[in-house]
């Protein structure tokens, strides 16, 4: 995905990946479309890290194809 599109304060794309499936995460499920799979598997790798309501983790790994939380 071009991270160009997503970003307003930086004039390049961070090199950080964990700053970099935040801002995915963030705006999941707008960029769902444009995801390539290195994509997909940057944000199920560091969505333990990221910030974002619960639900919304559990629809990115429906999505990106990791396992569901099953703790419930």
């Amino acid at each position: 995905m071009d991270l160009k599109r997503l970003i307003w304060d930086y004039p390049h794309p961070l090199e950080d990946e964990g700053w970099r499936a935040r801002r995915l995460a963030e705006l999941f499920p707008f960029v769902l479309e444009k995801l390539t799979q290195e994509d997909k598997e940057l944000l199920l790798r560091e969505l333990d890290r990221i910030n974002i309501p619960d639900e919304r983790k559990e629809f990115i790994r429906m999505v990106c194809g990791g396992k569901q939380d099953t703790d419930r």
